[in-house]
């Protein structure tokens, strides 16, 4: 990808919360031997110039899953027990100024499909307002999403009851269909996590 595309674009992977329903750290579960957080931010950086993971539990452990690199950044939510949208506006606080967009990932979510990407910045460019762009399969809205710099003002100065959903809702998001389910992994039990084994050892049976 070119860099000078790719730098219009950061991503932001959500890695603050407890893993309470995984009963282990979440971020820091291996697959393929790489972590859960490597690969969001593998998949991210596809398309993006730079990565803020935003950390809280076991914040250090966290962030030394992608210390050394230099297109990650992290960044502390150090009221990650709120709730997940204070780790959003963490990390849009930490965003260069310079971008286009940026796209919001969950650390749970993490395969993320370089062909999704490129369907939501062609959607996100030939929309002169720049909408926030959602990802749709079988009817049903996905991850990541895509939001331009434009937003940052609305998020970081959302209160209480606001949440990404609303904001999406309030900056009217275009829903997008796109050809893979991936965007609705959600790595929160065995079952997902064997799920999503299965399409690493046989991609061809991704739809």
């Amino acid at each position: 990808m070119d860099s000078k595309n790719t730098e219009r674009f950061a991503g932001l992977v959500l890695a603050a919360g407890l893993s309470r329903r995984a009963g282990t750290l979440k971020p820091a579960i291996e697959v393929a031997g790489r972590s859960l957080l490597a690969h969001a931010v593998d998949g991210l950086l596809q398309r993006c110039g730079q990565v803020v993971v935003v950390v809280g539990h076991e914040a250090k452990r966290v962030a030394d899953l992608v210390a050394g690199r230099p297109e990650v950044k992290t960044v502390l939510n150090a009221a990650y027990e709120e709730d997940m949208f204070r780790s959003v506006q963490a990390g849009v606080g930490a965003l260069p100024e310079t971008l286009d967009g940026f796209f919001i990932l969950p650390v749970d979510c993490p395969l993320v499909s370089a062909e999704v990407l490129e369907a939501m910045v062609l959607a996100f460019d030939a929309d002169p307002d720049r909408h926030p762009v959602v990802p749709v399969h079988a009817g049903r809205g996905g991850h990541p999403v895509l939001l331009s710099a434009n937003a940052r003002e609305s998020i970081l100065e959302a209160g209480p009851p606001a949440n990404l959903r609303t904001i999406l809702q309030d900056l009217q998001a275009r829903r997008i269909t796109v050809a893979s389910d991936t965007i609705h992994l959600d790595l929160d039990t065995p079952e997902d996590l064997a799920r999503w084994l299965a399409l690493i050892r046989n991609p061809q049976d991704e739809h």
